[in-house]
């Protein structure tokens, strides 16, 4: 399990750096270490105060989260792309939508997985071609694509590789309300906006 693994190298660090430290007075330092996937490990290790957990982006999680086990479903993922479908393409070559978010909104990042994103709540379909400013999502199978589930103009949720690249690309973040009664979609209402600080200082 790569969460396993990537605890194991954070602990190993740690205690090599406080064999390494002992002979000095580390009290005024701060200390950087950790990744998202060993976020959550951090109650089982001894680590002293002056020792900051730099967790990269729990807060939102992606696909590569998805692989290592760090989240355990979709549903763990905060952030999202939403795109409007705006393409139909039904002949036999493609049997494909076109969606209006590509590597502009995404970036092309890859994960284990495969696929440049992926369609929330949709395994089925597979998001096997993307450029500058749209992304393309056929049947992973080859089978007919269901195109009246996905008329002109609708809105899908895409599942970015990797988040904090996508968040990247945008200015504004939309917050939306997750009361845990209704499940998360396209017209869950936005509660309030983030902007991201951007740029070095």
């Amino acid at each position: 399990n790569i969460v396993h693994d990537d605890h194991a190298v954070i602990i190993e660090f740690l205690n090599l750096l406080a064999d390494h430290l002992q002979t000095f007075d580390t009290s005024s330092l701060d200390i950087s270490v950790g990744s998202t996937p060993s976020m959550f490990s951090h109650e089982k290790m001894n680590i002293p105060n002056n020792v900051e957990l730099h967790p990269g982006n729990y807060v939102f999680y992606d696909r590569q989260q998805l692989y290592t086990g760090a989240c355990a479903n979709e549903s763990c993922v905060a952030g999202f792309v939403l795109a409007r479908v705006m393409g139909h393409y039904e002949d036999s070559h493609r049997n494909a939508i076109m969606v209006d978010a590509g590597a502009t909104a995404l970036t092309k990042e890859v994960t284990p997985q495969g696929d440049m994103c992926a369609v929330f709540g949709r395994p089925e379909l597979e998001c096997y071609r993307m450029s500058q400013e749209v992304t393309m999502i056929r049947c992973r199978d080859g089978t007919p694509f269901p195109f009246d589930n996905f008329p002109l103009g609708s809105t899908i949720l895409l599942l970015p590789n990797h988040s904090c690249l996508a968040a990247a690309c945008f200015d504004v973040y939309h917050v939306v309300d997750e009361d845990g009664e209704r499940p998360f979609s396209t017209d869950s209402e936005i509660v309030d906006t983030w902007k991201p600080a951007k740029g070095w200082t």
